[in-house]
């Protein structure tokens, strides 16, 4: 018999997908953690219930919130990553060979320990002599660090519990303080299509205008995310995406991606008018 689970996007709908087995199931101090292996997407993450990552598409949302923030940025070397107990976010800006430290700071040690035995080709990047893996309140974390961080990447959950601060303009301001000259800053910023999430990426994106001087707004289409529309914000103290030779800047790195190209890299800054309303 085929069990079936529903990731609700609003209490009318949502993606619902057959699961042939249940692989593991855990409660830690802050979210349910479940491993799922399903036919149609291999073995899915579900914290809360809500789907985090699969192994048939993580690609597209790993790559897209770290590439175009590190291929605008001319020569990333300190990068932080907030959230992202997955590793995937490390896997890809561990690509770009001019990075030499990557602290990734997760409040649930449990995800990562959990990503780590069923998703290994995310976690093995761990192991870099590049990484220093914090398990700490990464908005606490931040309030410390002054002129630091070439690249600041949010890999967040939804805006409710633990990562509720992670949206709020303080937490932006503590990022801005914590770049480095001409620092970039991208932050996963959910999907548009979601009523009670459109006042967030409002706010979100006003927030982020009244403290960097360059915010642009990029989307990508992800299958399994809410509604399979999903936005991020960019930020930074100097630099416009739209305004780099990412082609040269991805050849001259040796990047081979499944989704982001150097076509889309301004590309996906081109958005449908229904979001340009939300934003602005």
């Amino acid at each position: 018999m085929t069990n079936w689970h529903t990731d609700y996007h609003s209490p009318n709908r949502g993606l619902t997908f057959a699961i042939s087995e249940s692989l593991y199931t855990e409660k830690s101090r802050y979210q349910s953690i479940e491993i799922v292996e399903t036919p149609e997407f291999g073995k899915v993450m579900l914290l809360d219930g809500v789907l985090m990552i699969t192994e048939k598409d993580e690609f597209v949302y790993h790559e897209m919130l770290c590439h175009p923030s590190m291929i605008s940025h001319p020569a990333p070397q300190n990068v932080l990553i907030i959230g992202g107990g997955d590793c995937g976010t490390i896997t890809r800006v561990l690509e770009h060979p001019s990075v030499q430290k990557v602290v990734q700071v997760e409040i649930d040690e449990m995800v990562t320990r959990v990503a780590e035995q069923y998703f290994p080709q995310l976690t093995k990047a761990r192991n870099d002599e590049r990484v220093q893996l914090v398990f700490d309140d990464g908005i606490a974390y931040l309030k410390q660090l002054k002129g630091v961080f070439d690249v600041i990447l949010v890999d967040s959950t939804d805006p409710v519990g633990p990562a509720q601060g992670l949206f709020r303009k303080a937490f932006l301001q503590d990022c801005y303080s914590a770049l480095a000259e001409g620092g970039i800053l991208c932050l996963q910023s959910e999907s548009p299509w979601i009523d009670s999430l459109k006042p967030v990426i409002r706010k979100m994106n006003c927030d982020l205008r009244a403290i960097f001087p360059q915010v642009h707004v990029y989307s990508a289409a992800i299958q399994t995310y809410q509604a399979g529309l999903w936005l991020f914000q960019m930020a930074s103290k100097l630099h416009n995406p739209l305004l780099v030779d990412a082609a040269e800047r991805i050849t001259k790195r040796g990047l081979s991606c499944q989704y982001y190209n150097a076509e889309l890299h301004k590309a996906a800054f081109v958005l449908p008018e229904f979001v340009n309303q939300i934003i602005r």
